[in-house]
Parts: structure tokens; sequence; C-alpha cells
């Protein structure tokens, strides 16, 4: 199974472990990307919000549906976002260790279970909590996970773990949803690349969408204030998820990227400019002088100049 254990869902070890302090690291290291995750959300907001809400609305989306629509559509562009800021090796691992997590998200919701703490229940009662080293906590967990995740469990209605995860893989890997007429509601024609976040956007909505309207039911507060609490509170459990997923030496770089973006995205919006677009033409601009610009180790020629006296020498 690819996809990352929280912390909570890891074995712990004894007091005669050499672990505790690399263990340590690790949950600072994730504990200092959740705590700047709202201000995330927040630049995140400041980026999309308004103009998903203006999109549904040229749509016509009905009142009934516009706080399911809005979340879908939001799910949708946020991981759409974090995806494009990802060289393609780690998209391939992200999305890999999404597939993990909300396969056994479904399966957990579908027979009411935890898979991961009964991993580590069965495991701690099978091998202790005691480890010399994290090589031997490692070792052990490898040579116990691939037997408990193939094994039938009672409680999973005889199926093993796997055979499960499979299944819940292949309705991902299949069309989003066929009654929502193969798109997110927002109007727009998705590529394959879009259908992809459009259908975990669906498993997410399943999972998350009810349990948090509930939650805001017990406050009134006027539409534009709830649309903005939907966004803040999804976006944030996103970018959360995101931490539990990713393996914990890619995390940082993954959160760089996506904060530069970020901040550019907020630059961009501010300024009503395209600093990218114009960092490209200044540099398309500077590469066409350069090369015919005289240099004096070339004899004063330019390079180009240069380039067309030797092909002249060679006859080309």
């Amino acid at each position: 199974m690819a996809a990352k254990k929280t912390k909570e869902d890891q074995p712990k070890s004894g007091g005669k472990s050499k672990t505790s302090e690399p263990v340590q690291m690790e949950e600072a290291a994730d504990s200092a990307l959740l705590s700047k995750n709202p201000i995330r959300a927040l630049m995140l907001k400041d980026i999309m919000l308004q103009e998903i809400v203006d999109g549904l609305k040229s749509e016509q989306v009905s009142k009934e549906d516009m706080e399911e629509v809005l979340f879908l559509t939001v799910a949708n562009a946020v991981l759409e976002r974090i995806g494009l800021n990802l060289p393609e090796e780690l998209l391939f691992i992200f999305q890999e260790n999404l597939d993990d997590y909300l396969a056994i998200a479904s399966i957990n919701n579908e027979h009411q279970v935890d898979l991961l703490s009964n991993f580590r229940d069965d495991f701690l009662t099978a091998q202790g909590d005691s480890f010399d080293d994290e090589r031997a906590l490692m070792e052990a967990l490898t040579a116990y996970e691939d037997n408990w995740w193939n094994s039938a469990k009672d409680y999973l209605g005889g199926k093993a773990p796997n055979d499960l995860m499979n299944e819940a893989k292949e309705k991902l890997a299949g069309p989003a949803h066929d009654d929502q007429d193969d798109h997110c509601g927002c109007g727009c024609d998705e590529s394959e690349d879009d259908a992809y976040w459009t259908a975990r956007s669906y498993v997410i909505k399943d999972m998350w969408f009810t349990s948090m309207l509930e939650s805001m039911a017990k406050e009134a507060m006027p539409t534009p204030q709830k649309r903005e609490r939907i966004f803040m509170a999804l976006t944030n459990a996103l970018l959360d998820l995101v931490v539990n997923v990713m393996p914990d030496y890619m995390s940082d770089d993954m959160f760089e990227g996506l904060d530069h973006g970020l901040e550019l995205a907020l630059v961009n919006k501010e300024s009503k400019i395209d600093v990218l677009e114009k960092f490209e033409a200044a540099l398309a601009e500077f590469e066409g002088k350069w090369w015919q610009t005289g240099m004096k180790e070339i004899g004063g020629k330019s390079p180009d100049e240069a380039m067309q006296a030797m092909a002249r020498k060679y006859g080309l």
C-alpha cells in the first residue's frame, strides 16, 4: 500500500528504540507545514473564490444546488492547482498516494471500519512496540504489511483489504458520475487531466460535504460568508490531506513550489499583469540582442556573425 500513514497510525517504539529523534523531527516538520495551511487556504480564496462564484452564477446554477456545486468546483480547482505546481515524478506519487487515501476512506465509510487503526493494532499485537532501531521497525512493518493487506477480514465481508482497494481504484479510474453529464457542474469542458481531478472531487464530496454543511447549519450566516466558509474549510482540509499522503522528504519541495505559485498568482491579480509573460518576453528580447552583440572573445563579432562565418568556412 503506497499511502502514507498519519503519525497516529504508525506503531510506536519502546523505551529502547533509537527512532524517537527522527520521529520527533518528522512530526515537527509536518507540524510546520500544517500550521501554514490556513494561510495558504486564505491565499487560494483570494485567488479563486470570486471567480468560481461568478462562473457558477453565469451558468445559472440553482440556489438549491449552489453549495454542492461550489464544493465540487473548489475541490477540483484546488487539487488541480496543487498538481500544476508539481514536476511529473512528484505528480505521479501524489496521485498514487491520493488514490490510496481515497480508496481506504471509501472502504472505511462503506464497512464502518478504520483500516489503518486496525492494521496498527494488529501489528502491535503481533510484533510488539519495542525495536532496536528504525531499520528493525521498517523490516518488521514491511513483512507484516504484505500479509495483512492481502489476508481476508471478516469485517470486510471475507475480502482482503487490497482486493477492496483495487475495486475502489477501478471506480476512481472510471467516469466520475454519469448522472452529472461528466463535468464538474461549472459549465467547463473537461480534458482527460481535468477528469482525473473531477473524479476525486466527487469522492471527497461524499466524504466531507454533508458533515461540513451540518456543522455550518449550527451558525446563522449570510450566503457570501457561508460560501467563504465552505471554501476555507474544504481547502484547508485538502492541504492537510496533502501533508498526510505525501512522503515527508518530498513535502517541503512540494509546498515551496505551491507557495511560490500562490505568491505569483496574487501579485498578478493585484497588479493586473502576468509576471511570467513579461519575464518570457524580456528573456526573448535579451536573447535576441545577446546573439547579435559583438564579443571581444570572438574578434568583435556577434555570436550570430561568428556562427555564419564558420558555416561559410565549411561550406554549409
